[in-house]
């Protein structure tokens, strides 16, 4: 399975919603299942729906959406039931006890609390990966906590990650793959530094539970689409890899692994 949707693509999705005490929350969704319904006005409102485990064999889509925080609206501490990653993509804040800022990479495994997520002056805005979709919504804490099932805990945050300018990027001339995060259980987190109209295969999917991944800066060309930044990517454990092409002026990926099932959350 690959999947991919372009910033253009998942534009027509974005909607707002109401923190508990007044302020908006935009969502944008690229591929997958919606995180939760979009009649709940309220990111406090429980979305009522209950997590079912796949089944044996099961195969879920994966998710890939945008958020976009304004200043002033908290996000309180929660957690999923999947393992997923979130990327900061503009403006600033705190996650946590952790300050974030473009590029910030979170990945928290499946019952594992985190937050809360508190934008900056500048508001804040991050992708949300999932490899096996989640579609009840935010279990906010302590409320929830009787639904959190006992995994193991596992919240890890990288340091923020640099993109070159337009122009260094335009002006590259070789292809390197920084590794930011491997850990044994496939976890791992890279960029792919593309110089203009060069070609690079993505680290394998298969050594984990596939990837996502998120043009952060540059285009890249496939099957004919040019995905420009904020472009995003999916890559089955099945299909392994793919040869990612940059365009005339350059491309920066961030390529992230989700662990394999049975050490995730390890």
């Amino acid at each position: 399975m690959i999947i991919a949707a372009t910033h253009t693509e998942a534009a027509p999705s974005r909607f707002a919603r109401m923190t508990a005490d007044g302020h908006r929350v935009w969502r944008s969704v690229y591929f997958g299942p919606a995180p939760s319904p979009d009649s709940s006005a309220s990111l406090a409102a429980p979305s009522g729906r209950i997590y079912v485990d796949p089944a044996p064999g099961e195969r879920r889509e994966p998710q890939a959406f945008l958020v976009e925080q304004e200043a002033g609206a908290v996000v309180h501490p929660h957690f999923h039931f999947v393992d997923q990653f979130q990327v900061v993509v503009a403006g600033g804040g705190s996650l946590g006890r952790h300050a974030v800022a473009p590029i910030s990479v979170h990945f928290a495994a499946a019952c594992t609390g985190y937050g809360p997520i508190q934008p900056g002056a500048q508001g804040l805005s991050y992708f949300t990966f999932r490899a096996s979709a989640d579609d009840t919504g935010a279990q906010y804490l302590p409320a929830a906590g009787h639904r959190m099932r006992p995994l193991p805990k596992r919240n890890v945050i990288v340091e923020p990650i640099t993109l070159n300018g337009a122009q260094s990027l335009a002006a590259r001339v070789d292809c390197v793959t920084e590794r930011v995060l491997e850990k044994g259980d496939g976890l791992a987190v890279y960029v792919l530094r593309l110089a203009p109209g060069k070609v690079m295969v993505a680290p394998d999917a298969a050594h984990g539970d596939g990837v996502s991944m998120l043009v952060a800066a540059g285009q890249i060309l496939r099957d004919g689409i040019s995905y420009s930044a904020w472009s995003c990517l999916y890559v089955s454990r099945e299909e392994r890899s793919i040869s990612l092409k940059a365009g005339s002026s350059g491309a920066e990926v961030l390529v992230m692994r989700y662990p394999l099932p049975k050490a995730a959350g390890t």
